[in-house]
């Protein structure tokens, strides 16, 4: 019993997953031009399976509404204006990751929102209306962004392909899948299976810049862990100070942190392909944000751990 209990804690554990994914991409490095495809349907798997169960009552949307705003100004607010005030400063010496940074500030949040909500005990019902409120923006900001941003780099019209069909395939999957139940740990062990692919694909295709020219990397990485470590602290200080309520601040945070890393550095490697350097700022993010996601929930758990002792998938 004690080794099938051992087994689950580990399977369950985002931190092995990240630090396997990391060290294997270093070790393997690319695996091909199809990773950029893989990487979409990684994207699309784990998508579906944060979603699955997950039902939201028609009267959630009504009490919700005001703090899904909120989250909705959290990702295309904070978010994005802190990826754009990051990749400022490599406007001039390094106009081809600036694409990346405004690619990474434009798409909508990563589905580990949903299994941030999940893990930490956040508001389920908040985090999901959240969610749909946003990707259904995203299909008008995130083309309009980038076009604004970066110009006819990329079509417009080919980011809101992804977009949607990176939306609509979980969903349709999910109409079978939802008659079928699905232990939390089984879903979480498959979302840190995807988040191991994404690491090891997206990072695994950097590798050889990212040893060839080492000063800009570590530029890169102290931007993002200033966009995350440093944005999410703050965040995490001053809404525990105002006494807001512990399951709307996980969700705030989550979407003031974590883009959808995966699919913009994805998008790059697809859209931009004459610009490789592009993907970087993106791959280098997910790699914080997870470590980041790592490092919070293991902190949320020791200093503000949550009341209740478990999260309904019955959203109301």
């Amino acid at each position: 019993m004690a080794t099938h209990m051992d087994f689950w804690e580990c399977s369950t554990d985002v931190r092995i997953y990240v630090a396997a994914g990391i060290v294997l991409a270093f070790v393997v490095g690319s695996l091909g031009e199809s990773v950029a495809t893989l990487s979409i349907l990684v994207l699309m798997m784990q998508m579906s399976a944060s979603i699955h169960g997950l039902h939201i009552e028609r009267d959630a949307f009504r009490s919700r509404l005001g703090p899904s705003l909120v989250s909705f100004l959290c990702c295309f607010g904070i978010c994005t204006l802190s990826s754009l005030a990051m990749g400022v400063f490599f406007i001039d010496s390094y106009p081809g990751m600036w694409y990346g940074w405004v690619m990474l500030a434009a798409v909508p949040p990563a589905v580990s929102v949903v299994t941030i909500a999940l893990m930490m005990r956040g508001d389920m019902a908040m985090t999901m209306i959240s969610m749909v409120i946003i990707y259904g923006l995203a299909l008008v900001i995130t083309p309009v962004m980038t076009m604004t941003l970066i110009g006819d780099a990329v079509s417009p019209l080919e980011i809101l392909k992804y977009i949607v069909l990176f939306i609509a395939i979980p969903v349709i999957a999910n109409i079978p899948l939802g008659r079928i139940r699905i232990e939390k740990r089984y879903k979480v062990t498959f979302i840190n299976v995807m988040m191991f692919l994404l690491l090891l694909f997206s990072l695994g295709r950097n590798r050889d810049f990212i040893l060839q020219d080492g000063a800009i990397v570590l530029v890169i990485i102290g931007a993002c862990i200033l966009r995350t470590f440093g944005v999410g602290t703050l965040m995490l200080y001053l809404f525990r100070r105002f006494n807001v309520d512990r399951d709307r601040v996980v969700v705030y945070v989550g979407y003031a942190v974590w883009k959808n890393s995966g699919l913009a550095t994805s998008m790059c490697m697809l859209l931009l392909v004459d610009i490789p350097e592009a993907a970087l700022p993106c791959a280098i993010s997910l790699v914080i944000e997870a470590v980041w996601f790592a490092v919070t929930n293991k902190s949320m758990a020791l200093h503000w751990p949550a009341d209740e002792p478990s999260v309904s998938h019955r959203i109301n």
